[in-house]
């Protein structure tokens, strides 16, 4: 039930925050944008970690009027939890990652675009080495500037996921 609200708070959240993510249709341009993103951790430290909250920036460069590359960072912040092992309670630490990754967007339809972001996090708290990034996604651009997006991110930890569902909301620059 915890999980459930939790999803929908965010989802809420992620509505009215500005995930700013550049978004392009014309072929040579140039696209910046900045925001925030807010999931719910599910995989294999679904039980360690609640949820998640992030910013990025991305720059893409319109290779075509339906494809774009470019490159993106940020910073992520997933909120530990409480666990029971052997009947003791432990509080997990909140993990935190500064992925750097190459992104790519394809627009099938005029306003809609799919793609996504592959690269390293780089784990920044005490004993976080980080991990293979991937973070695929479905974009829909609901004004010139604003986007609202749905999608999922990984971060493979040595072998295990650390994964997230994503919401967010964005403004292109």
């Amino acid at each position: 039930m915890i999980r459930i609200v939790t999803l929908v708070a965010m989802m809420v959240t992620s509505l009215l925050c500005n995930e700013l993510e550049a978004q392009t249709l014309e072929k040579g341009s140039h696209n910046y944008g900045a925001g925030l993103t807010g999931g719910i951790v599910v995989g294999d430290f679904e039980d360690a970690y609640s949820s998640d909250i992030g910013v990025e920036v991305v720059y893409l460069y319109g290779l075509t009027d339906r494809i774009s590359i470019g490159a993106s960072t940020g910073f992520t912040n997933y909120f530990g939890d409480d666990i029971t092992i052997g009947g003791i309670t432990v509080g997990v630490d909140d993990a935190q990652f500064i992925p750097l990754t190459g992104s790519f967007r394809f627009s099938p339809l005029p306003k809609f675009f799919v793609g996504g972001d592959i690269g390293y996090a780089i784990g920044i708290n005490d004993g976080n080495e980080g991990g293979f990034y991937a973070s695929p996604r479905a974009n829909y651009l609901i004004t010139d500037k604003f986007i609202v997006n749905a999608g999922y991110r990984l971060i493979d930890l040595d072998g295990e996921s650390l994964g997230a569902i994503q919401f967010g909301v964005g403004y292109k620059f």
